[in-house]
Parts: structure tokens; sequence; C-alpha cells
């Protein structure tokens, strides 16, 4: 859990920084698209091996994103990474309330 929370952390980041930095595309385009595989990649790992059903609703909702993007892209252009990113937001919120509820649990002297 710490380390998916740390990657997403840090991916966010750098696409906030190129967002503000860069005047192109290309390389926030990249990290989003990296910030999106490192999360389904995460939420399927979590489906798979652990169970965790929450996870279901997420893979559709990307499914259903990825599947629809070009549409909204050439409809509204720029606008449309709107959603991609309330969605990315979502999966990085979603996993730090799994986290703090894992970490609350209590543990026995060696997990700690």
């Amino acid at each position: 859990m710490k380390i998916d929370l740390l990657g997403q952390g840090i991916l966010i980041i750098a696409v906030i920084l190129l967002a503000i930095l860069e005047k192109g595309l290309v390389w926030t385009n990249a990290m989003i698209i990296i910030l999106g595989l490192w999360q389904i990649i995460s939420a399927i790992h979590l489906l798979l091996v652990y169970q965790h059903i929450k996870k279901i609703s997420f893979l559709k909702t990307i499914l259903v994103l990825l599947i629809s993007l070009p549409l909204w892209i050439k409809f509204i252009g720029i606008m449309a990474y709107i959603p991609v990113a309330g969605v990315l937001i979502w999966y990085l919120i979603q996993t730090v309330a799994e986290t703090r509820i894992v970490y609350r649990r209590p543990r026995s002297f060696w997990d700690l």
C-alpha cells in the first residue's frame, strides 16, 4: 500500500508540475498515461490477488473513459482531460482511505 500510494503521489506531482511548467502537452500526456496504467495495474492486482470488489467500479469507469476519450477530445478538445483527472484523483483518494484503514488495524510486533 505504501509503495502504491508513493508511486501515485509522485506521478500526480509530476503531472501537475508538467502541466504548469510545460506549454506542450506531450510530456503531460505521457505522465497521465503512466499514472493511468499504474492505477489500472494496481486495481487489477488488488482485484485478482485480494478479491477487492470495490476495484471493479474503477475498472469499469476507466474502460468507458478510455473508449469515449477520443470522441470527447474531438468535440471539446483539451477539456476532455477533466474527467480523466477526476477518475485518477478518485482512485488516489480511494487508495489513501484504504491505506488509513489498513494502518489503523492492530498489528503484532513482527508486522511493524
